[in-house]
């Protein structure tokens, strides 16, 4: 297989976790378990039997790491953009015409990733699914024989990628699913607040407190553009001081609950502070709810209006954090969402749903 020629995916955009969450993705692993070398000063290659995967660093930040790199690599099978949710088109444009001077390749060769959740509209630039995507790298794995029979994805059709110069993005509307979405972590963290910021509207209860309140596993409903999300909020199932019997019993109840639909963890953690009890949670998950919990999770960071008065933002949090919170992002592919329980609106919720679906993507690859 290593004489067949790889599927090279160069990822450009500005958010660090987003392009990280979808090499994970395409590689169907943690980064820290991938071959990985360095190119240029900041280009990251990740590597398997198939793709040849380049992550590159801000656009504006690194720009002659980026420019040196596509005309060593003049050819990429893809150059995908990564966007997050409500993203201004003009900016994007921008952005794209930026590379295309820069480059001096075409606008057309620099594809556009939209959010999940994005509505279907016309853009002023070349834009794709993450369906679209999945189904084009299929393609050509197949077409050079790098793809086993058995990795196939569904014969849903989906529609193909958008051809050079159309200004129409090819976002198909989404089939509705069912979820569950699984609130874990220590207490303090703020999961009974992010539970209720999900369901926007006040379910749980909720006080400032660094011991438990929430005693008992919890559940609500909510409708989410077009996605039945469950909220399954639970009491603190990972501290040392309680006692084992109790742990199960809260541990049993969460499982029944999960039973009737696919379900993502989500591991609530406070983004100022890492604790010891924090240290070992991903062992505690994986005792509780088996080895591949982390292949299902998200890890909510809670208290955002903490970094932005530092005027900070989660790329410099992770990249300054205790190597230890560092290996363990790392550990749960990257998939990390920052939220504000004191803040209303609907796009940091959005941009969490974005990352649940796409651990349920890869759970069906």
């Amino acid at each position: 297989m290593s004489s067949k020629r790889k599927i090279v995916v160069v990822i450009l955009g500005r958010d660090e976790v987003l392009k990280k969450a979808l090499i994970t993705n395409i590689l169907g692993k943690d980064l820290s378990k991938l071959n990985k070398r360095q190119a240029l000063k900041k280009i990251e290659i990740y590597v398997n039997d198939i793709y040849e995967v380049m992550f590159t660093p801000d656009l504006y930040a690194e720009f002659k790491d980026i420019q040196d790199l596509l005309c060593i690599n003049r050819y990429p099978d893809m150059c995908l953009l990564v966007v997050e949710h409500g993203f201004s088109p003009d900016d994007v444009r921008k952005q794209i015409e930026h590379l295309s001077n820069k480059t001096e390749k075409p606008a057309e060769e620099f594809m556009v990733l939209l959010p999940l959740n994005c509505k279907r509209t016309d853009y002023p630039f070349r834009s794709c699914t993450m369906e679209q995507v999945f189904c084009e790298l299929d393609r050509l794995a197949e077409n050079r024989n790098l793809m086993p029979a058995k990795t196939k994805t569904t014969d849903k059709p989906v529609p193909p990628l958008p051809a050079p110069r159309t200004e129409i993005a090819m976002a198909g509307k989404r089939t509705s699913i069912k979820v569950n979405l699984v609130l874990l972590g220590m207490s303090g963290t703020g999961k009974s607040a992010s539970g209720n910021t999900i369901l926007g509207k006040s379910v749980f209860f909720t006080r400032p407190s660094s011991k438990s309140v929430t005693r008992d596993c919890e559940i609500a409903e909510t409708e989410i553009n077009g996605k039945h999300v469950r909220v399954i909020d639970t009491p603190d199932m990972f501290d040392d001081g309680i006692e084992e019997s109790v742990k199960n019993k809260h541990l049993k109840r969460c499982k029944e609950l999960c039973e009737s639909h696919p379900c993502v963890f989500v591991l609530v953690m406070h983004i100022s502070r890492f604790t010891d009890g924090e240290r070992n949670i991903l062992k505690k998950m994986e005792k509780a709810f088996g080895r591949n919990v982390k292949e299902q999770s998200v890890i909510l960071f809670t208290k955002s209006d903490d970094l932005h008065r530092a005027g900070k933002t989660l790329t410099d949090v992770l990249h300054s954090c205790q190597p230890d919170l560092k290996e363990m992002i790392q550990q749960f592919g990257n998939r990390c969402v920052l939220f504000e329980n004191n803040r209303s609106g609907s796009a940091q919720v959005e941009k969490l749903l974005d990352t649940v679906i796409m651990v349920l993507e890869m759970q069906q690859k």
